[in-house]
């Protein structure tokens, strides 16, 4: 079952985030050829002054080589 796991900069509105929820799902769904009951989506805010040492070292970098894309623009 897919994983959809946004960790994001704090301050959006619970509004905001089903509708970013449905988004990504929807085109998860179309991408990957999986129905949209099979997805599960975790939404956690991350204060900015803690992206670096909740996200990026624990996170990103043990996973650079699964990274597919970084700040919008493709890895591989």
């Amino acid at each position: 079952m897919p994983l959809i796991h946004v960790r994001a900069y704090a301050g959006r509105d619970l509004e905001t985030k089903k509708k970013a929820a449905d988004a990504m799902v929807k085109a998860a769904c179309e991408a990957m050829g999986a129905p949209e009951t099979s997805f599960t989506v975790i939404y956690e805010d991350i204060e900015k002054e803690s992206w670096e040492e909740v996200v990026t070292k624990p996170v990103i970098e043990p996973l650079r080589d699964k990274m597919l894309i970084e700040r919008g623009v493709a890895v591989k």
